[in-house]
C-alpha cells in the first residue's frame, strides 16, 4: 500500500474516533461567546485557537496580526407612528452609528434593483424597508450589502431590514462604511443606519401600512473605534516541494448577537482538526499545508484581504497553489459536502475526478461568491474553492439561522464535524501530494473575465472589505 493511502486511512480512523473537533466548538462558543471582530471575546479565541494549533504539533504557528475599526452596539428603538403607533424589538446592523430619525416608510420587497427602479427617487430622504437575503439553496440573488448600497445610493436616511425565516429571529450583518479607507472613527461608520428586524415584525408593519402612510421614527447609539485582529496560522511542512504551499482556512469570528456556531466557529474548528490530523506526516507530503483561521470575515473578509497580501509579491511566504475556504464546512449530520470552484470549471473537474478515485462524497460545481474568504485570494488570481456543508436549515431562506440569535451549538453535532474534518483532511493530504496537480495563478486580464463572465464586474475596482481596512 502506497503512503498516501496509509495516510488516507489513518487519516479517517482518526478522524471518526475523535471528539476534539466538539470539544474546542464547545469552548469557542460556550466559552468566548460572539468573537465579533477586534473585540476581546475574538482575542481570546484567537489565543486559543493557536496554543491548540501548537499542542497538535503544527509548526510555525503564529498570530497574523493586523489593525482594524471594530464596532459595539448599543441601544435600537425602532416605532411607527403612523398609521397607528406600534413599537418593534430591533437591533442595530453592525457599523451604525448613533441619532434619531423619523420619516416615511417606502417598501421595495426583496430589494434588488429592479424594485429600486420601479420606486424612482421616492426613497430619497425616506427610510428603506426591504427584505434581508430572500434566495433558496441554489438561487443566486442580491447580497444585504448590494440592499444596502441601492438604498444609500437612493437617498435613503435608514434602511430596516426583514428576516425572511420565522422565529422572532432579528437579522445582523455588517454594512459599509460612509468613507471606507478614512483616518478617523466615524469615517468607518455606516453612512445610514441598518436596522434588522425579525420575519413576524417585518409582517406586522408590513400589515398595518395597508390603513395609511406608513412612518417610523428610529434612535440608535452605538460606537466604532480602533482595535486588531489576528489570523491564526501553523503549517504542516511538505518534503519534496515543501516551497509550495495548499492553505485550508475558515473564519473563527462572529456576529455580537450569538455564538455563530455554524457560521462559522464549525469551520474554523474542521480546519483546526485537519492541522491535527495532518500533523504527524510533516515532511511526508510532497507540499505544505497551511491552516489559517481568519478574523473579520462577517465585516469585509478583513484577515483574507491581510493574509493574501503576503503571497503576491516575489519575497512571497511560499508559492501558494491553492485556497480551500472552509466557511460552512462541518455544519448537519456529514456526508453531504459540497466543493465549489471558483469560477473555474476545469478546476472543479480535477475535483470531482479526485473524489471519484479515492471513493469520497463530494459533490463538486463552479461558480463566483465575493462575500467570503477565498475571494481576496481569486483576486489575486490564487485558485480557489470553497468546501462547506449543507445542514438541517438547507430548505430555509438565505443563512438560515446564521446572522441570528438562534445560531447556537446545538445546531451542530459532532457526526457532522467528524464527516467534514475527514473527508478536508483526505483531500488535503491528496492535493499536497499530486504531483501533477496543474492549477496555476491566474494573470489579472482572465481575474477581470471570469468577474464580467459571474455578473460581479462592479467589484473589478472596489470591495467594501478591501476598502475599509485600517492599513
Amino acid at each position: 500500500m502506497g503512503t498516501t493511502e496509509e495516510i488516507a486511512q489513518r487519516i479517517a480512523g482518526d478522524a471518526w474516533t475523535s471528539n476534539r473537533t466538539y470539544e474546542n466548538l464547545l469552548r469557542l462558543c460556550d466559552d468566548f461567546g460572539h468573537r465579533f471582530g477586534g473585540s476581546d471575546s475574538e482575542h481570546r479565541a484567537a489565543e486559543f485557537l493557536q496554543a491548540k494549533m501548537i499542542e497538535y504539533g503544527l509548526q510555525n504557528v503564529h498570530l497574523e496580526r493586523f489593525p482594524m475599526y471594530s464596532w459595539s452596539r448599543g441601544s435600537c428603538f425602532l416605532a411607527m407612528t403612523e398609521p397607528v403607533e406600534r413599537s418593534f424589538s430591533a437591533i442595530s446592523m453592525p457599523y451604525t452609528g448613533s441619532g434619531s430619525f423619523e420619516a416615511e416608510v417606502v417598501d421595495v420587497g426583496e430589494g434588488e434593483a429592479a424594485d429600486f427602479s420601479q420606486i424612482g427617487d421616492r426613497a430619497r430622504g425616506k427610510i428603506v424597508l426591504t427584505d434581508a437575503e430572500t434566495n433558496r439553496p441554489g438561487e443566486a440573488k442580491s447580497h444585504r450589502t448590494d440592499k444596502y448600497q441601492r438604498a444609500v445610493e437612493a437617498g435613503a436616511i435608514a434602511c430596516i431590514f426583514v428576516n425572511q425565516n420565522p422565529g422572532m429571529l432579528h437579522i445582523s450583518g455588517a454594512l459599509y462604511a460612509q468613507n471606507p479607507g478614512g483616518p478617523n472613527v466615524r469615517d468607518h461608520e455606516a453612512a445610514i443606519p441598518g436596522i434588522g428586524i425579525s420575519f413576524e415584525a417585518g409582517a406586522a408593519m408590513r400589515r398595518l401600512a395597508q390603513r395609511g402612510t406608513p412612518s417610523v421614527r428610529i434612535r440608535v447609539e452605538n460606537s466604532t473605534f480602533l482595535s486588531h485582529s489576528s489570523n491564526v496560522i501553523g503549517d504542516i511542512p511538505g518534503g519534496d516541494v515543501a516551497g509550495e504551499t495548499i492553505l485550508f482556512g475558515g473564519h473563527y469570528d462572529g456576529h455580537d448577537i450569538s455564538q455563530g456556531a455554524s457560521d462559522n466557529a464549525a469551520g474554523a474548528v474542521v480546519a483546526l482538526e485537519v492541522g491535527r490530523l495532518l500533523a504527524p506526516f510533516a515532511g511526508k507530503l510532497k507540499r505544505t499545508v497551511r491552516i489559517v483561521c481568519f478574523g473579520c470575515e462577517e465585516i469585509g473578509l478583513l484577515g483574507s484581504w491581510h493574509n493574501s497580501d503576503r503571497y503576491k509579491s516575489d519575497q512571497a511566504d511560499g508559492n501558494l497553489r491553492l485556497m480551500v475556504n472552509l466557511d460552512g464546512a462541518g455544519r448537519g449530520q456529514g456526508g453531504q459536502e459540497i466543493l465549489t470552484a471558483t469560477a473555474d470549471p476545469e478546476l472543479a473537474s480535477y475535483f470531482e475526478a479526485l473524489a471519484s478515485s479515492r471513493n469520497l462524497k463530494l459533490d463538486t460545481r463552479s461558480s463566483l461568491s465575493v462575500h467570503s474568504d477565498h475571494f481576496p485570494y481569486f483576486m489575486a488570481g490564487f485558485p480557489s474553492v470553497g468546501l462547506s456543508s449543507r445542514d438541517a436549515t438547507a430548505g430555509m431562506i438565505g443563512r438560515g439561522y446564521g446572522h441570528t440569535e438562534a445560531d447556537t451549538v446545538d445546531k451542530v453535532n459532532l457526526r457532522g464535524l467528524q464527516s467534514a474534518s475527514m473527508i478536508i483532511a483526505r483531500v488535503a493530504a491528496a492535493v499536497a501530494d499530486d504531483a501533477d496537480f496543474a492549477a496555476q495563478r491566474a494573470d489579472q486580464d482572465d481575474v477581470v473575465a471570469r468577474l464580467v463572465q459571474s455578473k460581479q464586474e462592479r467589484f473589478i475596482e472596489h470591495h467594501w472589505g478591501h476598502a475599509n481596512r485600517a492599513e
